[in-house]
Formats: C-alpha cells, structure tokens, sequence
C-alpha cells in the first residue's frame, strides 16, 4: 500500500551477487493527468503526466508508459523520475532541471505520435513499448543518443553544462536510431553507418515538421538551436550537405 492508499505492485530487478536493487517499476497505474512544460527548446508545451496521489510523474502510460529521469550528472544507471507536487513542469531555462527534461519528454512524445500517426507504428520497436529518457548525462558533456541495450535516449547539458542537447530534431533523430535499429538493423560503420545517420537527420527533420512549434519553426538544418559549434550554425544542411565542411553532398566511390 502506498502512501495515499492506493494498492502497490513492484516489479524488481536485483543483482543476484550483492542483492542491490538495480531498477523497479510500479504495475499499479494511476490517473493520466494533463500538465504544462516548458522546455529549453520547445517553449510551452502540454504534457500528459501521471498521478499518484498528490504527486505528478513525468510518464506518459498514453504512449507506452515513456518516461523522463534525472541523472543528475552520473553516466550510469537508470536516473530518477521526475516528480513535482504541481503539474507544471520547467521554466525554460537551463538552470532549472526540469526544462531540459520538457524537451526530453515532449520529443518523446512527438516523435511516438509523427511515427503512429505518419506510418501507424505504434512505438520505436512497433510494439507499443515506449522508450524513456535521461537528461543531465555526465558533466559538459555535448552530445544526445540512442542506446538499444537500454531502450532509452540520453542527453548531455553540454558546454559548461549550461547547453542541453535536448533540441526536438536532436530527439527524434536520436530515436529514429532505435527505429533503423528495430528494422533494417544498418550497422553503424561506413556506407551503412551513413545510411543510418542519413535515415535519422530524415526522419528528426520530420519529427519538427509533424510538431510545427512556434519555438522551433520547421528548417532543413540539424541541430539549429543547440548550437553545439558555438557560432550559431548547425551540426548539418540538409539542402548542401557539404556546407558543414566535412559532409559530402552525394555518393562516389571515394
């Protein structure tokens, strides 16, 4: 029984060696909530939430239980769930801890949403399972991915930790790496690889054209708002590839 009387249910998972618990999930499901976030990138946005009693949990049970955690600067493990007394998530800016997690849990959300309602796949492996998300990964660390083995997406804060990677473009290209993953299984090496990297600048660029957001207008550019070179131009163009300085435009034998 939980705190506010409502029936608890865990699943555990241990380490047979030393009886540490390494993650757990309640099966008891509460009431899906509509909150309001806003994020780095995104602005304001509508989230749906869960709660459980007086609390609010950023996860999403309408699109496979997708979830948003806090590592808090470590490089391991599966983070913290967010959970506020409020619905209302961030504030924008990069100091508070829950802005970076708005982008991160609307690009889930978007991205679950452009694939089911573009293509009727219903989630990355198209079996209704959501991946989660977790932000503040490492210290200045400037990068986002993709892990299989996890099924989750993880976000750097970036430079001087104050530059989260959590752009929506960055989210959906990021997941569309479980969805090559899931499908045509491209290995992530030579002209496969770029296949890989090609098929996921496609499908995120579609993933901000299916959100339309005021905050993020709809380019053909990658990575525009992060501005991870730190003059204001982006990771990659998708109308001269070659303007990045180290792309090529098109395939040749070379």
């Amino acid at each position: 029984m939980r705190a506010d009387g409502t029936p608890s249910r865990q699943q555990l998972v241990t380490d047979a060696a030393s009886g540490e618990v390494l993650s757990t999930h309640e099966e008891i499901q509460t009431a899906n909530a509509t909150g309001t976030g806003k994020g780095v990138f995104v602005g304001t946005v509508p989230l749906t939430t869960n709660q459980s009693g007086s609390t609010y949990q950023l996860k999403d049970a309408t699109r496979g239980g997708q979830y948003t955690t806090n590592l808090a600067g470590k490089t391991s493990g599966n983070g913290t769930l967010y959970t506020n007394s409020t619905n209302s998530w961030g504030n924008g800016l990069a100091s508070n801890t829950q802005s970076a997690a708005v982008d991160a849990q609307f690009g889930a959300a978007v991205t679950w949403d452009f694939y089911k309602n573009t293509f009727g796949r219903n989630g990355i492996r198209n079996d209704g399972v959501g991946a989660y998300s977790r932000v503040h990964y490492g210290k200045n660390y400037v990068n986002a991915f993709w892990d299989d083995s996890c099924f989750c997406m993880t976000y750097g804060d970036g430079t001087s930790n104050t530059h989260p990677l959590t752009a929506l473009d960055v989210s959906g290209h990021e997941m569309s790496h479980g969805v090559t993953s899931n499908t045509a299984g491209l290995n992530y090496s030579g002209e496969s690889g770029g296949l890989n990297e090609a098929t996921s600048d496609i499908m995120g660029t579609g993933v901000e054209w299916y959100a339309n957001l005021p905050a993020d207008k709809p380019d053909y550019l990658i990575g525009e708002l992060i501005n991870i070179n730190g003059d204001g131009t982006p990771l990659r163009y998708m109308d001269k590839p070659s303007k990045d300085g180290g792309s090529a435009d098109y395939w040749s034998s070379g």
